[in-house]
């Protein structure tokens, strides 16, 4: 739209009536759908309004019939019409869904919370037959909007129990295994509760639940409820993931005990130690937790930053070398701990440690090699790759890291790359193989300035495959 044109209508606009403009918006709205959505989006109808619409079981039961329809449409696209073809999107919207949404806004509250959880429960009768899955996020929208609408209805305590215990026991249906939907629950329930009794009521309900997050919750309704004293026995019965050490932590700093803030994260870095020298608790080693960097863990960056600030070399070292042990020994990290140990005087016991850290990436130790300038340990490393598709930039890695210290090293690691994708016999794979055979051939006339061993070598392999005219192709220009 110009700006005359803006203008105009603007003034326009200006001159009608209050019920003139009014008669217009509701009129698009009931024609457009388009425009209805955006009215909607962006008008907030008070709970007042809403309490003034009439309670209409018909209108209830039609919402209910068009999402029961949806969703048996829905399900037929999933076994007729090669649903299985394509990949599970979790985050996958329905616009048919969208409307319905939208439009069940506009209702009485008690009409909204039914249909509302109409949704939720025909979106998990969905995974319960299991035969296929579909997109979370409508669903979990309309379970924080059932919240949504219990709490602006301004229930005494009493009777909200049959709405907390609806959203309890939905906490075990089967699609609280995709999306976010335990969330959206979650927050339904913390919608809900308004004054202590709910609260309370909440701690009863699932101190006698199965509920793999009941401690959580638990823990967070007597902090919500200014109870210090349960909310620690809770907690500290509880402790098992670093966020868990990481909220205890968070409280004490709240209360302004620094000692125990940091006594509670170091405990955190303990249970990883501990965990690990527990060779007879494999669970627990094996689903411990793996960090790329100091981002990945709160706590770990939180004790980093905390020794650095302190100018604490051995501490700091220490959360690093934690760090290398749970995560991945990358070269950066490397260097750090390098520059800590030398200043400590232990590196080169720090530096036997990392080198075993960083087995868990050949590409991570195949770096420190170089970095080292270990070359024979990066070309060892790289031949006991050599029969593995996954690790070519590994063996391309140290191709190129050592070719000016071992030089032949580097030109067989070469060969067995271009020989390995000549053996796939396709004009993509002889493209690959040109183009190692190019890196050969720097090799060859920069490094070791020996021509006539290339041409050796490139006129071995074309007299090899005279017949493979892909491959003659792509390495004519070598």
């Amino acid at each position: 739209m110009d700006a005359n044109t803006s203008t105009a209508l603007e003034q326009a606009l200006t001159a009608m009536s209050h019920q003139e403009l009014l008669n217009l918006i509701i009129n698009l709205s009931s024609v457009e759908a388009d425009f209805r959505r955006i009215l909607l989006a962006n008008v907030s109808i008070s709970p007042q309004i809403l309490q003034q619409q009439p309670v209409s079981p018909q209108v209830v039961k039609q919402f209910k019939r068009d999402i029961s329809k949806f969703f048996d449409e829905l399900e037929e696209r999933g076994r007729y019409d090669d649903y299985y073809d394509n990949e599970y999107d979790e985050s996958e919207e329905y616009s048919e869904l969208e409307i319905l949404l939208e439009n069940a806004r506009t209702l009485n509250l008690v009409d909204q919370i039914d249909v509302f959880w109409h949704i939720a429960i025909c979106g998990n009768e969905v995974f319960e037959e299991g035969e296929f899955f579909i997109g979370t996020p409508q669903i979990e929208e309309a379970i924080c909007l059932y919240g949504e609408a219990v709490t602006k209805l301004d229930l005494p305590h009493q009777q909200k129990h049959n709405y907390f215990d609806v959203l309890i026991d939905a906490l075990s249906w089967a699609i609280c295994g995709y999306g976010e939907v335990t969330e959206a629950i979650e927050e339904a329930l913390d919608k809900i509760c308004t004054v202590p009794e709910d609260f309370r009521y909440l701690i009863q309900k699932f101190e006698n639940s199965d509920y793999e997050r009941s401690s959580d919750l638990i823990a967070q309704y007597y902090l919500e409820l200014g109870d210090d004293e349960n909310y620690l026995r809770v907690r500290q019965a509880n402790l098992e993931k670093e966020k868990d050490y990481l909220q205890l932590a968070e409280f004490w700093q709240q209360k302004g005990d620094r000692e125990k803030h940091l006594e509670t994260l170091e405990q955190w870095v303990s249970n990883l130690v501990n965990r690990k020298a527990q060779p007879q608790n494999e669970y627990n080693y094996l689903y411990a937790p793996r960090y790329s960097s100091l981002e990945d863990s709160p706590i770990l960056k939180r004790l980093a930053e905390h020794y650095r600030q302190q100018q604490d070399d051995k501490n700091y070292c220490r959360i690093l070398m934690t760090l290398a042990e749970f995560g991945k020994t990358t070269l950066d990290l490397y260097k750090q701990i390098e520059t800590l140990g030398v200043k400590l005087g232990n590196w080169q016991e720090l530096k036997l440690k990392l080198i075993e850290f960083a087995q868990a990436s050949s590409t991570n130790l195949a770096e420190i090699y170089l970095y080292e300038q270990d070359w024979d340990a990066a070309v060892q490393l790289a031949q006991q790759r050599a029969n593995s598709y996954y690790e070519e930039s590994l063996r391309i890695l140290v191709a190129e890291g050592v070719k000016q210290h071992r030089t032949e090293a580097s030109i067989q690691i070469y060969q067995q790359l271009v020989q390995s994708h000549i053996d796939n016999k396709n004009r993509e794979h002889y493209s690959i193989a040109a183009r190692h055979a190019s890196a050969i051939k720097s090799i060859y006339l920069s490094v070791l300035n020996d021509s006539t061993a290339w041409q050796r070598y490139i006129t071995d392999i074309r007299q090899r495959y005279p017949r493979h005219r892909a491959l003659q192709e792509e390495f004519r220009g070598l």
